[in-house]
């Protein structure tokens, strides 16, 4: 059982309400920045990342720390702290660009990148599996003696930074452009474009790109941005966001002839390809395909929304009392709100099994809300669970039967 609850959930409220803000900035300004099925695939993406952490946590820092550091650095000073941040920045960086320019490593961090709107559910947009490769670039602090503490601390002030600067509502900001990383050059690192490819990493401050030549500015003269990945995503299942860049990459490994190459493929530069498996192939069109947008009516629009919002609540939940739970506990429901973000994610795709996958879910939460009710759910919440599966499955099955597609 763990002592200590997840410090994010104290920033979700406050995520949810800037991003209900930018929906209505959006609506006012006439923009189209915001899609509702590209909003919540991006949002699921988030949910998987942080209930995985709930059952997967190396502790490896905390390892290295206690086992092998030359210095332990006193948390109670000011000067850690200030080199704390700049430090991990700085190493955040690298994490980031070799997470651009090695294949297994875009592997994991082409989640962020898949979306193909940019807007602040995308800054939500996190992979599931950076916890078996990103530790490595950390070492060093853990090394040096900065205390457990200190690193999460400023790695979580990082993150939170990087929130505000996924919006195309904020213009460039001057002078502040030179020194930190800004809604403008974040739109760049997320475009598409070539011009645009592989630029600005940096997660505070932009310095580390000017310094390290991987610095490029916002062109207003230059094409419109094309946001998401080079090859598409073309799904909202979130599952299948994390594992499918990892299935390109074992399909090229099991098909090509060459041992040297099924072990090398994987840390060679992003794209590259065994040669007996794919020939080189040139830039495409970024422009010449239409954004997935699979075509549902309003109503399914309105069920699938309606259902995410209560799918939110549930997580937010889970992670306010995992601190309290058994590990036994937090790996059912992982599993569960796993199980449902996939199945919210069919309804959204417009798939004829999404009747049954929606039957199949609300089974599954009765089923894991009585097997849990021992541990904190009272018995009323069994039967609200059960009345609100029954009449869910009813309501979408009155709104397919109404469009004839069951």
């Amino acid at each position: 059982m763990r002592v200590l609850m997840d410090p994010i959930i104290f920033a979700m409220p406050g995520f949810f309400v800037l991003i209900l803000i930018e929906i209505i900035a959006t609506m006012v300004r006439k923009k189209d920045y915001y899609r509702l099925n590209d909003g919540i695939n991006s949002l699921s993406c988030g949910v998987l990342s942080i209930i995985t952490k709930l059952v997967i946590n190396l502790g490896l820092y905390t390892l290295i720390y206690n086992s092998f550091s030359v210095t332990t650095l006193p948390a109670e000073a000011l000067w850690v702290w200030i080199v704390a941040v700049i430090f991990q920045d700085f190493l955040y960086y690298w994490n980031h660009r070799i997470g651009h320019e090695v294949n297994i490593f875009w592997a994991s961090h082409s989640v962020h990148h898949q979306s193909e709107e940019y807007n602040l559910t995308t800054a939500l947009r996190q992979t599931s599996t950076s916890f078996f490769l990103s530790w490595i670039f950390y070492v060093p602090m853990a090394l040096l003696g900065f205390p457990p503490e200190v690193f999460l601390t400023v790695s979580l002030l990082n993150l939170l930074y990087q929130f505000w600067v996924h919006t195309r509502h904020i213009p460039k900001l001057g002078w502040y452009e030179w020194f930190f990383v800004t809604p403008s050059n974040h739109r760049v690192h997320h475009a598409k474009n070539r011009e645009y490819l592989d630029k600005n990493y940096g997660g505070i401050f932009i310095l580390w790109d000017r310094f390290f030549k991987t610095f490029k500015e916002e062109d207003d003269n230059y094409e419109s941005i094309r946001y998401g990945t080079i090859k598409p995503l073309r799904s909202w299942n979130p599952v299948w966001a994390n594992l499918s860049p990892f299935a390109d990459l074992f399909r090229d490994a099991r098909h090509t002839k060459s041992w040297k190459e099924k072990l090398t493929l994987w840390f060679r530069h992003t794209g590259y390809r065994p040669a007996d498996v794919a020939s080189p192939s040139d830039m495409p069109d970024i422009h010449a395909y239409v954004n997935y947008d699979p075509v549902v009516s309003t109503v399914v629009k309105i069920y699938a929304g309606f259902q995410y919002a209560l799918l939110l609540i549930a997580t937010t939940a889970l992670i306010g009392v995992s601190h309290t739970t058994s590990y036994g506990f937090d790996v059912l429901w992982t599993c569960v709100l796993t199980f449902n973000v996939v199945a919210i994610g069919a309804v959204l795709e417009g798939r004829k099994s999404c009747q049954i996958a929606e039957s199949i879910r609300f089974v599954v939460v009765a089923l894991a809300v009585i097997f849990s009710a021992s541990q904190l759910i009272p018995l009323w919440v069994v039967w609200y669970v059960l009345g609100w599966g029954a009449g869910s499955v009813i309501w979408l099955t009155y709104i397919l039967k109404q469009q004839h597609l069951f």
